[in-house]
């Protein structure tokens, strides 16, 4: 993928000519996006068709400290995630999409200036990434399940994906096939099968105290069983790109559960990492 990289040129801050060698995955990673993204500003994109010599939209990168007008496709998340600040910071500074009310695109944020607003962590063992939990996440801390990887493609909420809205309920974490997945909390195991009737492909969904529920899908391999008892940071999976998936990450997502069966409500999962 480096080498594919490597042949193409940015022509202009907001604009990519293809290259031959290029693919719709190594253009998006070049410019911090995800393949959504680079589809919902390019419609030419969304049958999968990528010439050499077609010039590219790309949105502009959010500049710390500076107005940013939100490109289709996009959401908090995302742009907090290529502006280099934290989704906490961006909605200190955007106080009208507190709640998870959805960004559209057009609309204007302003991107604050990187500093005391970013998240604080500290590592932990096997190298993930703890942070204190939000009170919206009940109590307790709960661990980053991708060791050594915090690139979140798509966020919580209202997005574009291959040209349809929808509702996205967790997010993606970009991370290479076979990246480590490991437990946000101690629990027991509900699932660990492959789920591609429903899109998740190889999925692990995980049971916690309080009535909080974990998933983690699109597995390339589960490595646990149903009824198992784990640990906090053990490893549950490994990252894939198997199901519903426009590249190798990990579906994140987090419940609480109110009812018998699967009466979850979900719950962004970037809350619990402030």
């Amino acid at each position: 993928m480096v080498g594919l990289l490597l042949l193409g040129t940015v022509t202009s801050a907001a604009s990519y000519r293809v290259k031959p060698g290029d693919t719709l995955g190594g253009i998006a990673a070049r410019h911090g996006l995800s393949p959504a993204q680079l589809q919902a500003s390019n419609p030419r994109l969304r049958g999968g068709a990528l010439q050499a010599g077609w010039v590219l939209t790309v949105p502009e990168r959010p500049t710390p400290g500076r107005r940013y007008v939100v490109a289709p496709g996009e959401n908090l998340s995302s742009i907090a995630a290529r502006a280099g600040v934290s989704l906490g910071a961006l909605l200190q500074a955007n106080p009208q999409y507190r709640g998870g009310r959805a960004v559209w695109a057009g609309a204007t944020l302003q991107i604050p200036a990187r500093g005391g607003a970013a998240p604080v962590a500290r590592p932990a063992t096997g190298g993930a990434t703890i942070r204190t939990a939000s009170t919206a996440g009940g109590r307790g801390l709960w661990l980053w399940p991708v060791t050594g990887h915090h690139s979140v493609s798509s966020g919580y909420g209202e997005r574009e994906l291959l040209g349809q809205h929808e509702m996205h309920y967790g997010i993606d974490i970009s991370a290479p096939v076979g990246t480590p997945v490991v437990a946000a909390r101690a629990g027991r195991v509900l699932e660990a099968r492959a789920d591609f009737a429903r899109g998740w492909g190889w999925t692990v969904v995980l049971e916690h105290g309080g009535g909080w529920i974990t998933r983690y899908a699109h597995l390339s391999a589960t490595l646990v069983r149903a009824g198992e008892q784990v640990v906090q940071g053990q490893l549950v999976g490994r990252v894939g790109n198997t199901g519903r998936s426009t590249g190798p990450h990990l579906h994140f997502g987090t419940y609480l559960r109110w009812g018998p069966g699967e009466n979850w409500t979900p719950r962004d999962p970037l809350s619990f990492y402030p």
